[in-house]
């Protein structure tokens, strides 16, 4: 009896372990976080805001989203919508400079991918490490990067950005200083990677791209990084691709908890729609 029992036992505990272990599995090889619908509430922006990558004018007034593992302030005025996102976490930083990152707009509040800019366009879009261009031999493909080469390439990278939209083929590149009326910089100089946005709201002739709403109305905003790639992940792994470093952390940036979605935020993309109200005018 007490043999039978041990057996007993013991396989009940196996096939837990198993079970623990395909939870496991099914969560690290989670695609991404998907999370639409949510209704936020702008600010009026009652302090000048600087869009240089740094935070201090966002603390204590944002929102973090616990499955995305990111912190995103929102704030308008009569003509400027201004955006921060903050995130510590180095899987997302990485993701950030290798598949790029989006912000999407539809004016009629909605989750319609009408106007956006992608910033940075991402590494493997630009063909800068780790994406390897096709001229490159073999043996390049598999040596280390060059400093140096890096640094060019890290430099490109936040030179230039794609207005994307209304089609789904539309998709403009410009230099940075070319997109009249948008002024975006991406710092991750610290240990926390820094987005800041400013785009015109309403459309005139000296702002050719813009949101295309007025202060007080409603707008759909979208927050996305790529899918990675996986055969590119799977590089990665074996040591051939760029890893990510750095000090994980909450990304709070000082402001109010939102959980957004269901089940944890694994690598693997963000997609992240929300109904944003405009605020109207400074008491709001």
């Amino acid at each position: 009896m007490k043999i039978l029992s041990k057996s007993f036992s013991g396989m009940f505990v196996l096939r837990l372990l198993v079970l623990l272990f395909i939870l496991f599995l099914s969560a690290v090889f989670q695609v991404g976080c998907t999370t639409i619908g949510l209704n936020l509430d702008s600010s009026w922006r009652d302090q000048e805001i600087t869009i240089d990558g740094k935070n201090p004018e966002w603390i204590g007034s944002m929102w973090y989203f616990e499955d995305e593992n990111i912190s995103v302030g929102l704030r308008n005025d009569e003509s400027f919508f201004y955006m921060c996102m903050i995130a510590e976490d180095p899987i997302i930083r990485t993701q950030v400079m290798r598949q790029g990152f989006t912000v999407w707009f539809d004016p009629d509040g909605g989750d319609k991918k009408t106007f956006g800019i992608k910033f940075p366009i991402g590494m493997q879009a630009m063909g800068v490490p780790g994406k390897v261009s096709p001229e490159e031999t073999r043996e390049e493909e598999q040596r280390e990067p060059d400093p140096e080469r890096m640094e060019r390439a890290l430099g490109r990278l936040l030179t230039e950005l794609e207005i994307l939209g209304p089609s789904k083929d539309d998709r403009t590149r410009l230099k940075v200083e070319e997109a009249k009326g948008i002024d975006i910089v991406l710092d991750t100089s610290g240990e926390i990677l820094v987005y800041e946005l400013k785009v015109p709201l309403m459309h005139n002739e000296q702002n050719r791209y813009a949101v295309g709403a007025e202060a007080g109305g409603l707008i759909g905003i979208g927050l996305e990084i790529p899918k990675p790639d996986r055969d590119a992940m799977r590089k990665r792994m074996d040591g051939t691709g760029m890893p990510g470093g750095g000090r994980m952390g909450g990304g709070r940036g000082g402001g109010m908890g939102m959980r957004s979605g269901m089940g944890p935020r694994m690598p693997g993309g963000i997609k992240l729609w929300l109904t944003l109200q405009l605020a109207s005018d400074q008491k709001q």
